[in-house]
């Protein structure tokens, strides 16, 4: 290196120690600045961290009543009575006298087969009695009987003289041939409404099938399954409420008046309820509503918003003192609106039912109406 190279060096460097020197108290005022700036940051967010609100709440009151405890359960109406019609005998249905939906009395006729054929071989038969009937008045007189009058004879000789005029015969042939000319007639065997009619007029009478179905209008239940931890409420002849999906404005009265003594593989117990007064908008296989309602006499009782639920339990908040308090309760009962409560709280308590779903333990609370 030359000593003008050197020379040169030396005012390089020179430049460089300068704007460091002169530089390095502008970054350290900048972090300075800016630390500061995080304390006070870090302070304010402290400062929030120990400040509590104060959450508005409702109040009710825990009272020691009797609890209205109802078994809420979905079913079906049948038709306790029914009867699936057919015709005894083949032939051309020639008649249909009902439709799906008609009201019938007991032995109304439902439906006639084509029955010409029926109608002579009962004529015949009538024929032959008559026939019959002249012969064994002959044998009477034969006998030293009188005109028309079998018992102008012995007993063992009336019996004989009829076996011989062909009576016995004629008389078992007749009530055939009226048997045969009754099964072309399909009758209702009791009151009730037709269902299920297919058939049509002109068309064979088959045995696959039933013509229709008779159901027993006064006689209607729902089938209904109820949890056998329900079962402890339930007796025979219990009254009950029932709604029909279709029509939920109109109630109806019922009564418990089967139990089937059985508990099926998911615990559950079949009921029947008997409607009470059913009407024309009650159908078979409609879908209800049952309500069986029971009087627990008492009970302590809070409506169902004061339950909320805190790691898998269920927890009342009482207040008092303007602090809210929670309470683990146990829950024996409860219904649409209300629950009954067999420990953890006692009769007279303030409990807040709403605005307790994200309170804590001595929450402040302010009561509003």
């Amino acid at each position: 290196m030359t000593f003008n190279h050197y020379i040169l060096f030396l005012k390089m460097n020179a430049k460089i120690f300068f704007l460091i020197f002169f530089i390095q108290p502008f970054f350290i005022s900048c972090q300075s600045e800016s630390s500061d700036e995080m304390k006070v940051e870090v302070v304010a967010s402290h400062s929030n961290i120990g400040t509590t609100s104060v959450v508005p709440v409702q109040l009710s009151e825990s009272k020691i009543q009797n609890f209205p405890f109802q078994i809420l359960a979905l079913g079906k109406i049948t038709a306790s009575i029914q009867a699936k019609m057919s015709f005894k005998t083949s032939g051309t249905i020639e008649k249909i006298l009902i439709s799906n939906g008609s009201k019938v009395k007991e032995s109304q006729i439902l439906a006639i087969l084509e029955n010409e054929q029926q109608k002579i071989v009962l004529q015949q038969a009538k024929d032959i009695l008559l026939d019959a009937r002249l012969e064994l008045n002959k044998l009477v007189l034969e006998y030293g009987g009188k005109d028309r009058d079998t018992n102008s004879v012995s007993k063992r000789i009336l019996e004989n003289i009829k076996s011989k005029s062909g009576l016995n015969k004629a008389l078992t042939n007749l009530r055939d041939a009226q048997l045969k000319l009754e099964n072309t007639f399909i009758k209702a065997p009791y009151s009730g409404v037709i269902a299920n009619l297919k058939t049509k007029e002109f068309n064979p009478s088959t045995s696959n099938e039933p013509f229709c179905v008779i159901l027993s209008h006064e006689n209607l239940v729902v089938e209904v399954s109820i949890l056998e931890s329900e079962l402890e409420i339930i007796q025979l002849g219990q009254p009950a409420k029932i709604k029909s999906l279709a029509y939920p404005d109109r109630l109806y009265n019922g009564v418990i008046t089967e139990i089937n003594p059985f508990v099926s593989d998911q615990g559950l117990i079949l009921l029947k309820v008997k409607i009470i007064h059913p009407d024309q908008y009650l159908l078979e296989g409609m879908n209800c509503q049952v309500i069986i309602e029971k009087i627990l006499k008492s009970q302590v009782i809070v409506p169902k918003e004061a339950i909320v639920e805190r790691s898998g339990k269920k927890v009342v908040f009482v207040y008092e003192n303007g602090v809210a308090k929670w309470n683990y309760v146990t829950i024996s009962h409860e219904n649409s609106q209300e629950v009954a409560i067999s420990e953890g709280l006692s009769g007279g308590q303030k409990v807040i039912v709403k605005g307790n779903l994200n309170l804590g333990h001595d929450a402040k609370v302010e009561i509003i109406h």
